[in-house]
């Protein structure tokens, strides 16, 4: 997301930016690149101290069911509002539907959380 990105006054052009980074993220077929995307749009707003992805299938569709935490509250409040993202438990959390080819490894156990890393 573009330095100037969240701090677009236009309703329409943040929407559009949002949809377009959410669609980015959508791209990762597995958890660690997955990471990799997160750290680097989130590194704009600050450091994340704690990601957790959860893998999970639903309705033939293969998600990512992300939950950060930032060094400081307002780093995740400018986060969640660049992102239309909101909190859950206290971590940031959001959905991704990923665009990746359902494959036979998915249908094992609905869902799996990814290792977990602090950074």
């Amino acid at each position: 997301m573009p330095a100037a990105a969240h701090q677009c006054d236009d309703g329409n052009e943040l929407g559009e930016l949002i949809v377009s980074t959410l669609a980015e993220l959508r791209q990762h077929s597995d958890v660690p690149s997955l990471k990799s995307a997160l750290h680097q749009l989130c590194s704009e707003f600050g450091r994340i101290t704690r990601l957790d992805i959860l893998t999970a299938m639903h309705e033939g569709t293969k998600q990512a069911i992300c939950f950060l935490r930032m060094e400081r509250p307002e780093q995740e409040q400018l986060l969640m509002k660049s992102l239309g993202v909101g909190r859950f438990g206290g971590e940031v959390v959001f959905v991704l539907n990923l665009n990746t080819p359902v494959t036979a490894d998915d249908f094992g156990p609905s869902s799996q959380w990814a290792d977990s890393d602090i950074y």
